[in-house]
């Protein structure tokens, strides 16, 4: 159905550079009913858990409506928009 990943390094947005970064990908008839939000708190949780304090960031075309509530209300807040893979990208910011 889908999967959430917390990884250190994997972007090279200098104000992301070290922290570690929250990915999700879900499969498209998943979409809709809250799972993705659901894993990525579960996760967040943990991860909060293990370091807490440790900020996280999250990336997404700020044209997806889903991943933009999804970053609102797992309380990641804007750092940065950027243009990358032919559209503008959001970057986001969340502390423990």
């Amino acid at each position: 159905m889908g999967h959430v990943l917390l990884r250190r390094g994997s972007m090279n947005r200098p104000a992301a550079v070290g922290k570690v970064d929250l990915g999700y990908l879900f499969l498209p008839r998943a979409w809709g009913f809250g799972y993705a939000a659901e894993a990525c708190v579960a996760a967040l949780d943990w991860f909060d858990g293990v370091l807490p304090g440790e900020p996280v960031v999250l990336a997404t075309q700020s044209a997806n409506a889903g991943s933009m509530r999804l970053a609102a209300k797992s309380g990641f807040t804007e750092i940065e928009r950027f243009h990358a893979w032919g559209a503008e990208q959001w970057l986001g910011m969340r502390s423990g």
